[in-house]
């Protein structure tokens, strides 16, 4: 499969262009950081995404022209899985009988102009939520919500408790995006007649974003603009595939938590190591003791356990010095590092979300985020909210819409003349596939009726760093084999409660 587009060697000028940038960027939110991005570029200003018809595309060749490249795209037609039944049945009625009691925190803005994001949040039920957007209220918004944690292991669940209740109306893992591994699933659902704006802000997965009703408008950058963007976070580094980095929250490129994925991956090992030598010690067994290839392949056991509990070690040792966070003990195996590269970073506000994750690979925390909320069931959530999040922009896209405005933004924030803004609209059953890290802002309309607004499906994946590889597109086997955990571990919970029954 095509690799994303490396860029061509720099000359002399391009170098000196590059060093000048990297000192313009030396302060408002930025420092020297190095923007790596070797993917899709936003050709000229204005540019409009490509629309592709989704029964055109395989799993294979959408990797090929869209994942590997860093290419968002518009898809026309949903999710051709058989499991993706939302469209027809996401009825208010139908969402208000299945997950009508479901307990939320939902977005109020202060008024129509505000942008989302900026708001508090109030609880509600979810049937009330339907109940007000039917009648036509315009100030509250489903963004993201506190999913759960697993309470064997600590892992964050893949979709909030009332996202769940729906999760047989759609699959866990849709075809076309073939080997990606699942990061969060996410309902949007809200009420605009004029348009309501997210902010201009990225987040820190690939997004498969499904649109049942309502109209949404993007303003798109990609991540080569990061140094424009001034971010309210100072940027750190942008790996090639896009994945940025800010200060104090260093991941890897498919936004791992370099010592936690070190230490999960030399725990795989040992567990594994541990597997073999029991088999050896059988084989040698079997074999009366005196095989030659018995005993070689018992030696090799032995040493390969050796090594794996001396790289854990290793890591625990440095873990111990570098540890600033809670304990494993408080949080579990799993720790959800997530947000400040967070879901809530990532709401639609429609800013969206954050890493997370499976044990260990994370997005950094908020630093504000102290204490882990329960549930009255006991159960605890994993709180997304972040204040202030680091990936959202300062620049007000508002301001672009007459002479005067503009020029007044440039002149506080001169770089972001620089950008290059692509543009795309969704409509009802239009699907837009968007890599990690590019910068958007998301416009939302739907009038309020029966089934009125603007409600939306995402997902969101870990971003991959092996473009090369249509079955294995990750650099380590970190993010794959937390995925095959969860889907055993899935298997068997509903095997036990089958048998409860």
């Amino acid at each position: 499969m095509a690799p994303a587009p490396r860029r061509p060697a720099a000359s002399a000028d391009d170098a000196a262009g590059a060093k000048r940038q990297r000192v313009d960027a030396a302060g408002g939110g930025a420092r020297a950081e190095v923007n790596a991005y070797a993917g899709f570029r936003v050709p000229h200003d204005g540019f409009q995404l490509e629309r592709v018809r989704v029964g055109d595309v395989t799993p294979e060749s959408f990797f090929a022209r869209f994942v590997a490249t860093r290419t968002p795209v518009v898809l026309e037609g949903v999710i051709p899985d058989a499991a993706f039944t939302a469209p027809d049945k996401w009825s208010n009625a139908y969402l208000a009988e299945t997950a009508g009691d479901a307990r939320l925190a939902v977005e109020r803005r202060a008024g129509t102009h505000e942008k989302f994001g900026r708001g508090i949040e109030v609880p509600m039920r979810f049937r009330e939520l339907l109940a007000l957007i039917a009648g036509g209220d315009e100030l509250h918004y489903l963004t993201t919500q506190d999913v759960e944690a697993d309470e064997h292991d600590g892992r964050p669940e893949l979709m909030a408790p009332f996202v769940a209740r729906l999760q047989h109306d759609f699959p866990l893992q849709p075809a076309l995006l073939g080997h990606l591994v699942p990061q969060n699933i996410n309902i949007w659902m809200g009420n605009n007649r004029d348009g309501s704006s997210s902010g201009l802000h990225h987040d820190y997965h690939d997004n498969l974003y499904i649109l049942l009703r309502g109209k949404k408008r993007f303003r798109l950058y990609s991540p080569a603009d990061a140094q424009c963007m001034y971010t309210r976070g100072t940027l750190l580094r942008v790996h090639a595939n896009g994945r940025i980095n800010y200060e104090g929250e260093e991941t890897t490129a498919d936004g791992a938590d370099p010592l936690a994925e070190a230490a999960a991956l030399a725990a795989a090992e040992k567990d594994d190591a541990e597997r073999e030598l029991a088999l050896a010690e059988h084989a040698l067994a079997s074999a009366g003791g005196d095989d030659p290839a018995a005993q070689a392949r018992l030696a090799a056991a032995e040493s390969r356990l050796d090594r794996a509990m001396l790289a854990l070690l290793r890591v625990e040792r440095e873990d111990d010095a570098n540890e600033s966070e809670p304990e494993d003990g408080e949080f579990g195996a799993f720790h959800f590092d997530e947000d400040e590269d967070s879901d809530d970073s990532e709401r639609e506000g429609e800013g969206e979300q954050d890493d997370e994750s499976a044990g260990a690979r994370s997005d950094a925390d908020d630093a504000d985020d102290a204490e882990t909320p329960e549930r009255s069931d006991g159960k605890r959530l994993v709180d997304k909210t972040v204040k202030d999040p680091v990936n959202f922009s300062r620049i007000d896209t508002f301001m672009l819409r007459d002479a005067a405005s503009k020029e007044a933004l440039l002149r506080e924030f001169p770089r972001f003349a620089d950008a290059t803004a692509a543009f795309c609209e969704l409509g009802v059953g239009d699907m837009l596939y968007l890599p990690a890290s590019w910068f958007h802002e998301v416009e939302s309309f739907g009038g309020g009726a029966a089934n009125g607004g603007h409600l939306a499906l995402n997902y969101w994946y870990h971003p991959p760093d092996a473009c090369e590889s249509f079955e294995t597109p990750y650099a380590s086997p970190f993010w794959p084999r937390d995925w095959a955990q969860r889907l055993k571990q899935r298997a068997e919970q509903r095997a036990a409660e089958d048998d409860a029954t």
